[in-house]
């Protein structure tokens, strides 16, 4: 019974950070506006790696790395929320047509699609956070190693899910974002919330560490 709360509790969560509109799911709306659905598709699986190499070094080897380098997942998440503010400034910057953008679906163009997406989760304060932080709080002390090709089997399917539903409404809107101010407050809109995504994750690390320093 205790682990299927914490099943459960981890698919939830898992779609609640996924469904709400971060660096990866919005590069992932852009990446099939722009190039299409079998873009968008690359994306996501690059997306989903990222994920998984997260969940790994949650589960194997962040008590290591702990040991090694101290504040190891502060360090990390707040170089990426500097990187999530950079990716915030330029959706404000762009002032190019979106459904203008076309990419042939070559090989290597395949490849860099799903390049992106390893690397924006990669760089994914919420990501980070999620799996180095959270994951090890819905567990606990429970032997997760058991538990692994459980939880890779769920993340994959989850995230796949999710994304794909994002890649749906991606082509849905196409007709909408032929209207260049439409895009423009999507792109704006987005932006913002990565700005405040990205100043909320590095308030809440240096937060974190000043009562840590204090006790």
């Amino acid at each position: 019974m205790e682990n299927l709360a914490q099943f459960t509790t981890y698919i939830l969560t898992l779609i609640l950070a996924a469904i709400l509109p971060g660096p990866g799911m919005t590069g992932l709306m852009f990446k099939t506006l722009t190039q299409g659905y079998k873009h968008g598709l690359m994306m996501l699986i690059g997306l989903i790696t990222g994920d998984l190499l997260f969940l790994t070094l949650s589960i194997f080897l962040i008590s290591s790395l702990t040991d090694v380098i101290p504040h190891f997942s502060f360090y990390l998440i707040i170089l990426s929320s500097f990187y999530l503010l950079y990716l915030a400034y330029q959706f404000w910057i762009f002032k190019e047509d979106l459904l203008q953008i076309k990419n042939n679906s070559t090989i290597s163009e395949n490849i860099f699609s799903y390049k992106d997406g390893l690397l924006i989760t990669l760089s994914n304060p919420k990501t980070i956070s999620f799996y180095l932080a959270i994951v090890p709080a819905i567990f606990g002390t429970s032997d997760v190693k058991q538990m692994t090709i459980s939880l890779i089997i769920i993340t994959i399917f989850t995230l796949f899910i999710i994304g794909s539903l994002y890649i749906f409404l991606s082509v849905s809107l196409k007709k909408l974002l032929k209207n260049l101010k439409i895009q423009s407050i999507l792109l704006k809109s987005l932006s913002l919330i990565m700005f405040i995504l990205a100043l909320s994750m590095i308030y809440r690390e240096f937060t974190f560490m000043t009562k840590f320093s204090m006790t």
